[in-house]
């Protein structure tokens, strides 16, 4: 015990270690720019000294990642293999973990990075120096923590079902899903099967939700944003049509409506279109609409007006069908 020292937090003892006893952090680059193409390949190496604890004790290593600027009490954890020093990310873990971050797709950001030692909850656990990289991700199609939404819409069949996403992995998820009929009765299923599924109550197209409980429900047919938090076990879907409005419409007061392909499982809507800029909206209101922060055609909530250099006819194309991964399309006629 004489490399241990107690301190006393909120009335409970609490063995603190004294400095010194720290991992060193170290990265194998420091600028990674990563490619769809190259998603297998790995894209960085981080390596750290052993903790050292004066006590024969198993240690666990846990990287903590954050965006330049952000506070490691809310960072990105990624835990290492038991027993290594190491960690290796493939272009295309780091790639999902940037973007997690809020880095821009095509644009260069960085990301900050720290390891942190434990061995048991009575003792503080210990965080190395800070290394910072540069990290330029990738537009893809990310596969984030998901529910799939099987039920009378699409013949219970979960494997084929739409989905609704957590892009923070924070159990709050979302998604677009199109639910034809009057009156569509559906699951909310944690895999592409009947092993596990979330099922609950249901009241003007909200609700609780209940393990294996009785068929959600969603009255009226239409193309509804579907929402669900597994942590206060809630539901609810909200119908939408989508517009584009902005002064390359002729008007930031009135929407262009778009046509919802069921087929193609995207708004569409064919516009003369006028040097501006545009942006996507919901039910003519402003409560739910997306922009362009990066130019990059993909879509995030409440962001950039989206600009249009020439004039001309376009089709307009925006997809909500992949959930976190929104995206739309200018294609001049």
């Amino acid at each position: 015990m004489s490399l241990v020292l107690f301190s006393c937090e909120k009335d409970e003892e609490r063995l603190v270690l004294r400095p010194g006893a720290v991992p060193t952090l170290a990265a194998t680059a420091n600028s990674v720019e990563l490619t769809a193409e190259n998603k297998g390949e790995d894209a960085i190496t981080l390596n750290w000294t052993a903790a050292d604890y004066g006590i024969p004790a198993a240690v666990t290593y846990t990287l903590q990642f954050i965006a330049e600027g952000g506070d490691f009490e809310s960072a990105r954890e990624v835990e290492a293999t038991p027993g290594m020093l190491s960690e290796t990310l493939t272009v295309a873990e780091l790639n999902t973990l940037a973007v997690q971050l809020g880095l821009a797709p095509n644009n260069e950001g960085t990301v900050q990075v720290r390891v942190q030692s434990s061995v048991a909850e009575s003792i503080s656990p210990t965080h190395s120096n800070v290394v910072s990289f540069k990290v330029t991700p990738f537009l893809d199609i990310i596969e984030y923590v998901s529910l799939w939404v099987p039920g009378s819409h699409q013949g219970w069949d979960p494997g084929k079902a739409p989905k609704v996403s957590s892009v923070k992995d924070d159990g709050v998820y979302e998604g677009y899903v199109n639910f034809p009929d009057n009156k569509t009765n559906f699951k909310l299923n944690p895999a592409p099967n009947w092993d596990n599924d979330f099922g609950g109550t249901s009241s003007g197209n909200k609700g609780t939700l209940v393990a294996k409980g009785s068929d959600l429900q969603v009255d009226g047919a239409g193309y509804y944003l579907l929402k669900a938090n597994t942590n206060q076990l809630t539901w609810e879907a909200i119908k939408t049509s989508w517009g584009v409005i902005g002064d390359a419409t002729g008007s930031w007061d009135n929407d262009q409506d778009m046509t919802y392909d069921a087929t193609a499982q995207v708004w569409k809507a064919t516009l003369q279109l006028s040097v501006g800029e545009i942006k996507f909206r919901a039910n003519d209101k402003w409560d739910i609409n997306f922009g362009d922060d990066n130019a990059d055609a993909s879509l995030e909530y409440g962001a950039a007006n989206i600009k249009v250099a020439e004039a001309g006819r376009y089709e307009v194309v925006l997809n909500l069908a992949n959930p976190g991964n929104y995206t739309y399309t200018l294609t001049k006629l």
